[in-house]
């Protein structure tokens, strides 16, 4: 008989996660100082997530457009329901920079890690902190390393999109970078805001073709926005079985 999914959750999957939190900044930062190159730390980390949600008995399905096809830099964004879109979206897209919490910046090792990797902290109730960002993520762009972001700006409760905030699409223009919406389905179910554990599930992420910004100017913004959520919005209504949590 599998074990119930908050037993599983504390006793395997927690302590699987603190410890890959831990040891692959440990073993991985020095290096990528030795050799001047993130891309062998994110492998790793994307490799250690995958198997992370594998012990959980998540199972991803990527669907669509591939990502990794999509031009450099593009700004990836998506409906946010859970603790683990983040995560789930980086173990399959092409290399990102992620905004964040800034809490997260200041855990020791891990978060030396994700300002190894260029990822953005963010406070978003400090208008300063919110500002920086938007700075550091148009930095990136400039820079040829492609955004994921989530612009609800928090998780919804009920699955349904709150409303967009302009940030995201502010950058896109002044990058002429492309956006690349893609929905996320099976997360609310598989680990619901405000659980600890996590359900054994099945997560869908359904990418669409970028959405153009060559030639567009912040006058443009509201359109864009429009078109981007009304892509996210028919994958959240898409026909067929949802993934469901599967075992408690």
């Amino acid at each position: 008989m599998p074990l119930p999914a908050i037993l599983r959750t504390l006793l395997l999957v927690l302590p699987a996660a603190l410890f890959i939190a831990f040891a692959v900044p440990v073993v991985m930062i020095p290096v990528t100082w030795v050799i001047r190159d993130i891309r062998p730390i994110y492998e790793v980390s994307r490799y250690a997530l995958r198997t992370l949600f594998w012990l959980a008995g998540v199972r991803l399905e990527p669907r669509g457009y591939d990502p990794f096809t999509a031009p450099r830099p593009s700004v990836f964004v998506a409906n946010h329901v859970s603790n683990l879109d983040p995560p789930i979206a980086y173990t399959v897209l092409p290399r990102v920079a992620i905004m964040g919490k800034a809490s997260v910046f200041r855990w020791p090792f891990f978060g030396h890690a994700l300002k190894i990797a260029e990822f953005i902290p963010v406070d978003r109730g400090r208008t300063e902190s919110r500002k920086h960002a938007l700075q550091a993520g148009m930095d990136r762009l400039r820079r040829g390393i492609s955004l994921l972001i989530f612009p609800e700006g928090t998780r919804s409760r009920d699955g349904a999109l709150l409303p967009f905030r302009p940030g995201p699409f502010t950058m896109a223009i002044d990058a002429q970078a492309p956006i690349v919406p893609f929905t996320i389905r099976g997360t609310r179910h598989v680990m619901p805001k405000g659980q600890l554990a996590i359900f054994s599930g099945r997560v869908t992420l359904e990418f669409y073709p970028p959405i153009p910004t060559a030639g567009l100017t912040q006058k443009d913004r509201e359109e864009l926005m429009r078109r981007t959520r009304s892509a996210i919005e028919a994958g959240l209504g898409a026909t067929g079985p949802l993934p469901d949590r599967v075992s408690t």
